[in-house]
């Protein structure tokens, strides 16, 4: 790529020379391409340690007389250079010539350069050559997918058993990554930032640990502030995103979202800045109580003139789309919020006496005008916002459908169930008003007004009732929101009120009379209608919310001092900006916000943190005042003031006021012997807060002593907790204990796994403790491509702001508590290689049998019971059981014909591979209706009643696979269903020569009639219940080949079934087994009354590959092996010349193999010393001339039907392979599960990729 030209004085020493010419030189970096060179080791090192990180290739400009060299282009491959090379040759070599002097060379090729650089490198990214440089060195060192995108680098130093490694930190979406290279000595560090558990910095180090308790350190000599708040960001990204997902725990980050308009071109990486732009945003938001779409334009510094002080005031101006906004550099001096739909016009000031300070003035539509002045680069800012407001279209209220239901909104409840006040209440009362009255005069009013400490004092003294709606909503943000998107709660109500039956609906029914039962109006049919349509049209905005208990309880607050639309936006702005996660479940905001308040009272009242620790009891008191804001602790006289300070200064009130509860009481909670003292002594003092100012009548029996006034509480929190704790320091709390919440989640979530799990046959508790954390570990690799989030909203006319995501995170009840820990077949294929022993397996992938078998539902999941005695079995020293896996998953539909004969392929025909492909493609063609999902689903409830749908999807399938159609009579086999998932199996083996003679006895029948007449012959019928079996390929094939449609559910079934009708091959009636009674193995192992005899025998194809995989379990194939596998053969063989009975044996005899087994068969006969590869291909090239035989089709249709009628059962098999020691040996070890997940979890640290 071209680069613009950067001059350089030094010889390259590093760099060989590939290409020259007169004016260029092409050059490689020495030890590039190469492995272990002393060049490689000595430059690769320097590298590292110099953090220069240069491309592997370059092209430099050199005149002969000149000593300075110019880079023009850089590489990351050959062909890349090699490009600009031959670009150079054909339009400058010979132009350059012609020139007389260097210097005119010289500056003749900078400027080209500096063209082309500008013409062909640019791109969306923007990204600087050498992060382009960098970001391919991190995707060729780590192996991450592309969607792991890279954010920035950092020149860093990991300490690793006292020994410094001098290397590179990567920092990328999901994950933390450390390389280092010294001489020849790679160092390779993985973290995701899911699973950091503590982030600490200390001057220049960063301290990291995980929740294994692996510990980091780096330390960094240049930007280690940015590089520690961009890894604190990145992990609460990651958290959020798990506790949102927890199924896709993976963080994405749409850039164009980020993209700021007439961004200022930066050094800084792309991602970078636009990770930056994303945490300002949300600074941002939550300082002005704006809404979450806004995104930060940029800021610009200027002062602002205040009337009311009659001075300028420095600060910053703040832009985005919606809003114009001003903050003053002393904290709470002065700070604005204009919407621009509230600017009419805004103009330069250029007259007066203060013509040279850059003035503008912004004229509102209530007629106010703001000042601005020492404004740098005022053009620019006027021209922003002019382009602002022309973009700005206010919202309209659009047309809705009309329901079938009448109802009024409901006003405030306080007009209609008034309170009756004293006298001097009510003088109080308008005392405030006429000073918030004067405030409005001063300082402006609505949502523009300035806000000061004036306006803070204001509100610590109390808001009047008639302002309460009003500065509730402006402080709130609500208003914002209400403005935005008219008519949507009327929507909302409307389409709630159409929902008939709804268990979220239920629950707040059951609520709504426990809201607020002192006040009169929620005994009333008019408060309760309000309060149920607040409550309902929330939970059909947030489906994620929904509904919460304590969400009606601040609701019905709202709802005395707001109309019910207010309400709902306040409830709303609750939810979703002022306590974010708090009423999600798990209330898991709260929980984070109740560790926080913990850590809080451990800094600032130490002793008393000590003592109610022992006592278990912060957590038990705090939850209550977090989630309903002390309404329900507080008379709601009391907790109003607590409200109004609430939406100023947000979650900050009550933290101080929790803290200030507690000192008063320290001296009484310390004497307090057990929690149930201790919450007497904190319920009796908060029942005793009062309102001097709203004190209403009570009855004398409910008349409780006071404690103190809810002002003077106010008050002293504010006094002597408000300057100590911010909402900055609130945030770097909250990021820390959301990790540590979310940990202990996972922790209790495990807990109740193993506890119900104990009772397993294969793994004690810290094995399995070890498995799920090894599930969790694999389920969070960045291995799958990021999933697009839906964000379709509910159906309607008008939008559903917050659309329902596919999965709530967390979950109530224990529903979740293992559906957490299902893994897909990539995740248990990866388990499977890693942990168990037969790993070494790889004629035959194992691990996709395993998986099908395992997988009962058909849903391509399985759960962690299901894991456990998969691999439990596997891992086990159960060696018959194991045995009789290994035999069963070389059965079909396991290991079907075609899978077989695609495996003996040769992979050298390219030609035929072509031509498969092609039919493949026009096989499963873009038309949906020409592929198995355009088919009546085998689960619908009406399939089984519609005898119309099956007998079309018979057609339909028939049809694609190019089959004969069957006679219409023979749609069904039989009717007779006798079990729901499990195939009924024959209960007499009928030779397979016996059934070929019923079939050609059967003249003149359908092949659906002879494949009906094989099936009762064998006394068994199909069962349409195994339907919904996704892995029982197994298809009843005679001769001539037919398909049964009932047994086949996904594209494998049908690319088996054209496989073997091209081949023109008959297998044997042993495929019909379902691989329903092949998995009782694994449900019940040890149980003595499952017959083998329900196990069917196996061909001759399945069993040469059942031997290989022995052999590659063991490792090697010693005599004994060799003996016992040409006994079985030729059991197999004696098998074709006789009636098998498959009489079942209880009892193996594990002498030394001289006695004859259970099946009354000779020992085995001597053998020669020949291969097993050899016997392979001895029985191959049988096949290869039985296929090319020019005796005639009825030569070859004998050779088929031999090969096919060769045959063992698993009682042979266990019988022969269990006298021979060394089978023996390896099936009785038991695997070292806890090892092999350790030896797991280091390599994923350590980044050691693992290709099965």
């Amino acid at each position: 790529m071209w680069i613009h030209p950067k001059e350089m004085l030094m010889p390259p020493a590093f760099w060989i020379d590939e290409m020259r010419s007169k004016y260029f030189v092409l050059q490689k970096r020495r030890g590039h391409g190469e492995t272990r060179s002393f060049t490689s080791l000595l430059v690769n090192t320097l590298d590292s340690v110099w953090d220069t990180k240069p491309p592997p290739y370059r092209i430099l400009h050199q005149t002969p007389n000149s000593e300075v060299y110019y880079e023009i282009a850089i590489g990351l491959t050959q062909d890349e250079i090699i490009k600009d090379w031959e670009w150079l040759a054909e339009h400058l070599f010979k132009v350059l010539n012609e020139m007389e002097s260097e210097e005119e060379i010289t500056n003749f090729t900078i400027c080209k350069i500096q063209s082309l650089n500008a013409q062909n490198n640019h791109d969306e990214s923007d990204e600087s050559a050498n992060f382009k440089v960098a970001a391919s060195k991190f995707q060729q060192i780590f192996e991450m997918p592309k969607e792991e995108r890279l954010v920035t680098t950092y020149a860093c130093t990991y300490v690793k058993n006292k020994m410094p490694h001098q290397g590179n930190l990567y920092i990328s979406l999901n994950h933390i990554f450390f390389y280092s290279y010294m001489l020849g000595s790679q160092t390779k560090r993985v973290i995701r930032f899911s699973e950091l558990e503590d982030i600490r910095r200390h001057g220049q180090i960063i301290y990291l640990k995980t929740v294994n308790n692996v510990h980091y350190n780096f330390t960094l000599l240049t930007d280690v502030k940015e590089a520690y708040g961009l890894i604190e960001q990145l992990s609460k990204m990651a958290i959020q995103q798990k506790i949102q997902d927890p199924d896709s725990p993976i963080v994405d980050h749409d850039a164009s979202v980020f993209q700021r308009f007439g961004r200022k071109t930066s050094n800084k990486p792309g991602l970078l800045r636009d990770l930056t732009a994303r945490q300002k945003s949300e600074e941002y938001r939550n300082y002005f109580r704006l809404p979450q779409s806004e995104i930060i334009d940029g800021q610009i510094r200027a002062n602002i003139w205040t009337p009311y002080s009659k001075r300028y005031v420095g600060g910053n101006i703040y832009l985005s789309r919606n809003f114009f906004c001003f903050r003053s550099d002393v904290t709470d001096l002065v700070s604005l919020v204009i919407p621009m739909r509230n600017i009419k016009s805004v103009e330069q000031k250029n007259d007066g006496p203060h013509r040279y300070d850059n003035q503008i003035v912004l004229h509102t539509a209530e007629n106010v005008h703001f000042v601005f002045a020492q404004i740098v680069d005022r053009e620019v800012l006027v021209e922003k916002i002019s382009e602002l407001l022309s973009q700005f279209h206010v919202p309209l209220c659009r047309e809705r459908a009309k329901y079938d239901i009448s109802w009024s909104k409901q006003a405030a409840l306080m007009n209609s169930f008034k309170t009756n006040l004293s006298e001097e209440m009510l003088k109080i009362q308008e005392q405030k008003l006429a000073r918030w009255e004067l405030h409005f005069r001063d300082f402006g009013r609505g949502i523009s007004m300035f806000r000061t400490t004036e306006v803070i004092n204001l509100i610590v003294e109390g808001i009047p009732d008639k302002l309460r709606q009003e500065i509730w909503l402006v402080f709130s943000g609500a208003i914002h929101e209400k403005d935005m998107n008219p008519g949507l709660y009327e929507d909302l109500v409307e389409k709630a009120a159409c929902i008939k039956q709804s268990s979220i609906h239920d629950e707040i029914d059951r609520d709504l009379h426990r809201s607020l039962p002192e006040h009169p109006a929620f005994h009333h049919a008019d408060g309760i209608g309000a309060l149920r349509r607040v409550l309902q049209a929330y939970a059909l905005r947030n489906p994620h919310v929904g509904y919460c208990q304590a969400m009606n309880i601040v609701s019905s607050v709202f709802l005395l001092f707001c109309d019910e639309e207010n309400a709902f936006w306040l409830l709303a702005s609750l939810c979703e900006n002022l306590l974010p996660d708090y009423y999600k479940d798990k209330v898991v905001g709260a929980q984070i916000d109740q560790s926080v308040l913990n850590e809080l009272v451990e800094t600032y009242l130490p002793e008393l943190h000590s003592h109610l620790e022992q006592l278990g009891i912060i957590r038990m008191i705090s939850l209550s005042w977090l989630l309903t804001i002390f309404i329900s602790v507080i008379s709601y006289e009391s907790s109003l003031h607590i409200i109004d300070c609430f939406f100023y200064d947000g979650a900050k009130i009550i933290f101080v006021i929790a803290l200030q509860i507690l000192e008063w009481n320290c001296e009484q909670l310390l004497k307090c012997n057990d929690d149930g003292e201790a919450m007497q002594v904190l319920s009796k003092f908060l029942d005793g807060i009062y309102n001097p100012e709203y004190q209403l009548p009570t009855p004398a029996d409910k008349r409780k002593s006071k404690t103190q006034s809810v002002q003077m509480l106010i008050h002293d929190a504010y006094t002597k907790f408000g300057s100590k704790i911010s909402q900055q320091k609130i945030e770097e709390l909250r990021n820390k204990h959301r990790r540590l919440t979310i940990r202990q989640f996972d922790i209790d979530n495990e807990n109740t796994i193993v506890k119900f799990h104990t009772d397993n046959m294969y793994f004690d508790k810290e094995e399995l403790h070890l498995l799920l954390a090894i599930i969790r570990e694999e389920k969070s690799t960045p291995r799958k491509v990021l999933q697009q989030k839906a964000h379709s909203a509910l159906g309607g006319e008008s939008p559903i702001l917050l659309p329902p995501t596919g999965r709530v995170g967390y979950a109530e009840g224990n529903c979740s508590r293992s559906e957490s820990y299902n893994v897909d077949f990539e995740t248990f294929r990866t388990l499977f290689h890693e942990l168990t022993p037969w790993r070494t397996c790889v004629s035959i992938d194992l691990a996709e049998k395993l998986f099908r078998l395992t997988d009962k539902k058909s849903t391509g999941t399985i759960e962690f019971s299901q894991i456990i005695n998969a691999l439990g079995l596997v891992c086990s020293c159960k060696y018959t059981e194991k045995l009789k896996l290994l035999y069963i998953l070389h059965l079909p539909p396991l290991l079907s014909k075609a899978e077989i004969e695609q495996v003996r392929r040769p992979k050298s025909k390219a030609k035929e591979d072509a031509e498969e492909a092609i039919e493949a493609e026009d096989f499963f063609g873009d038309d949906p209706s020409e592929s198995i999902e355009a088919l009546p689903s085998p689960t619908d409830n009406n399939f089984d009643d519609d005898e119309y749908a099956l007998i079309t999807a018979t057609k339909h399938l028939h049809c694609l696979a190019g089959l004969s159609q069957p006679s219409p009579s023979s749609g069904a086999i039989n009717g007779e269903r006798l079990s729901t998932f499990y195939v009924d199996l024959p209960r007499q083996h009928v030779a397979p020569m016996d059934v070929a003679r019923s079939q050609n006895g059967a003249t003149g029948s359908s092949t659906s009639d002879l494949i009906g007449n094989a099936l009762r012959h064998q006394g068994r019928y199909e069962s349409t219940d195994t339907f919904s079996d996704i892995s029982d390929l197994g298809a009843a094939k005679v001769t001539p080949p037919q398909l049964n449609v009932e047994t086949i559910s996904n594209f494998s079934q049908i690319s088996d079934l054209i496989m073997a009708t091209r081949g023109d091959r008959a297998d044997s009636t042993t495929d019909t087994k379902s691989l329903g009674s092949l998995r009782y193995l694994l449900d019940q192992p040890d149980d003595g009354n499952a017959p083998n005899k329900n196990i069917p025998n196996m061909k001759k194809a399945n069993f040469q590959f059942l031997w290989r995989s022995l052999v590659e379990i063991i490792g090697e194939q010693d005599e004994d092996m060799r003996k016992a596998y040409e006994n079985l053969l030729e059991l197999g063989n004696n098998n074709m010349k006789k009636e098998i009975s498959l009489d079942s044996f209880t009892q193996l005899n594990l002498g030394n193999g001289d006695e004859p087994d259970s099946n009354g068969n000779p020992t085995t006969p001597s053998a020669d010393t020949n291969a097993t590869t050899k016997l392979f291909q001895a029985y191959e090239e049988e096949l290869k001339q039985n296929s090319s035989s020019g005796g005639g089709a009825g030569s070859s249709s004998n050779s088929s039907t031999d090969l096919d009628s060769w045959e063992i059962s698993i009682n042979q098999f266990i019988a022969t392979v269990l006298a021979v020691t060394s089978i023996v040996q390896c099936f009785y070890q038991k695997t070292p599960i806890k090892e092999n997940i350790e030896k797991m979890q280091k390599n994923r640290r350590k980044c050691v990729i693992t290709n099965y």
